[in-house]
């Protein structure tokens, strides 16, 4: 089993973030036009849509990302100590982080 920060989901849910933004505007043209929609709340969907969408490029793109992971469980030649679940040998007896006795 190995765990990894979620690029592919973040990369996707950015590019949706900006295609809601972007069809929120169209939308809100067609609806009789910017003009007759406050600048604020016009501002603030701007903001939010490029905020969210930072966020998620950030997390797909960095070395450190944000939480949010994958987890992939074809491998599972791994073992894992039942006391503290950190990854032991499969000749290990004892556990070298906790020391508790492995069967």
């Amino acid at each position: 089993m190995k765990i990894r920060p979620g690029r592919t989901r973040s990369l996707i849910g950015g590019i949706a973030a900006l295609l809601v933004m972007v069809v929120g505007l169209v939308m809100m043209s067609s609806f009789g036009g910017l003009g007759i929609i406050p600048t604020p709340f016009v501002a603030l969907w701007i903001i939010l849509g490029l905020l969210g969408a930072a966020l998620s490029f950030y997390n797909a793109i960095s070395r450190q990302g944000l939480p949010l992971y994958e987890v992939n469980m074809e491998d599972e030649g791994e073992r894992f100590c039942p006391q503290c679940g950190k990854p032991v040998q499969a000749e290990d007896q004892f556990c070298r982080h906790c020391g508790v006795r492995l069967d």
